[in-house]
């Protein structure tokens, strides 16, 4: 984590969401929407894109674009626009300087930082697992990204190129992954084999059971807890109970990336 940037989740935490902010501080700079784009890494489309959503978002227009007139026009910040990017600029000035202070008095900073963002981020995903990007094959379309999780464990995900670049990602940089519960197909150890990217072993710690599915929750070997949801059928099949060992299988297109430094 870059030693004077810690923004809060709501003014920008993400990669994008900053970025979106980061174009308003352009447009405001430079009066132009080609510049402020080039300002910022985004393309003329895109920055519209970004611009039409900060529109959609706020609460009144952020963003107008000014016609005719001896410069041709342009593109200039509303009055809300001005008031919620001296806001932003404001946070951003007192992170800085809480991030530098909690750096000089906080050996571990850098490191707990990352946790404690985690640790406060809200998702209806019921798996999350923090680790940090181990491996990074590259392709045409598609990246492939490894997490390494605690207990030595790992976890393969797919995402765009574009998705990549827009998160910043390379070996070692801080990701929480996000799997859904009802993506997770669980299997005995012995099983055929699955061509899931996905396999990790655990222990069956309890069975929750409803009218038509449960919910099952396996303990793994670093500590963590993860839950599926198969159906009761399966369950009987499985002979899924506490203590049982089991092996939870997902696909890497399943697992979703957040980066929240």
């Amino acid at each position: 984590m870059n030693q004077a940037e810690l923004v809060l989740q709501g003014l920008g935490g993400s990669a994008g969401g900053k970025r979106r902010l980061d174009l308003l501080q352009a447009i405001a700079a430079t009066g132009s929407i080609t510049r402020a784009a080039k300002a910022v890494g985004l393309s003329y489309k895109g920055a519209w894109d970004a611009v039409d959503a900060l529109n959609n978002l706020a609460d009144g227009a952020l963003v107008h674009r000014v016609s005719g007139g001896r410069g041709g026009g342009g593109t200039q910040l509303t009055v809300r626009g001005c008031e919620l990017l001296a806001l932003y600029e404001r946070v951003q000035s007192e992170q800085r300087d809480i991030v530098e202070r909690i750096e000089r008095e906080h050996a571990q900073a850098r490191e707990d930082l990352p946790v404690l963002q985690r640790l406060a981020m809200l998702s209806s995903a019921r798996n999350q697992f923090g680790g940090r990007v181990c491996r990074l094959s590259t392709g045409s379309v598609n990246d492939e990204i490894e997490i390494g999780i605690a207990g030595g464990a790992s976890i393969v995900a797919t995402i765009t190129r574009v998705s990549t670049r827009s998160l910043r990602i390379k070996v070692g940089t801080p990701v929480t992954a996000l799997i859904k519960a009802s993506w997770i197909v669980l299997a005995r150890p012995g099983a055929p084999a699955f061509s899931a990217a996905n396999q990790l072993a655990g222990t069956v710690r309890a069975v929750k059971s409803g009218a038509v599915n449960a919910e099952v929750s396996v303990a793994l070997p670093g500590g963590q807890t993860l839950v599926a949801i198969v159906s009761r059928k399966s369950v009987a099949e499985l002979e899924l109970r506490s203590g049982r060992p089991v092996i939870a299988l997902f696909s890497a297109s399943s697992v979703i990336l957040v980066r929240l430094d």
